[in-house]
């Protein structure tokens, strides 16, 4: 099993979300194991500047922010940039 460091930019809510992701690699496709959500950066609606940075510290926020992430649709953005990325 092997980890990446990687981020969400959540527009609608105008945040990005530091995570790790642990994945494993079967059959040349890449499939995510677990996801952990380590901080919180808001942003800006307008200039998009970061305003504030909290850290991730609690099991319900981290399954909150999981699962959105999850539902969100970047989870198959990041297998593919990491399949791309390891056949280099």
């Amino acid at each position: 099993m092997q980890t990446i460091e990687s981020h969400w930019e959540d527009a609608e809510n105008h945040r990005r979300v530091a995570f790790s992701a642990k994945f494993t690699r079967t059959a040349g496709a890449v499939e995510i194991q677990t996801l952990t959500p380590k901080q919180v950066t808001f942003l800006c609606p307008e200039s998009k500047s970061e305003l504030r940075t909290i850290g991730v510290w609690t099991e319900k926020g981290r399954e909150l922010l999981a699962h959105q992430l999850r539902t969100s649709g970047h989870l198959t953005e990041l297998e593919r940039k990491i399949e791309t990325t390891l056949a280099v």
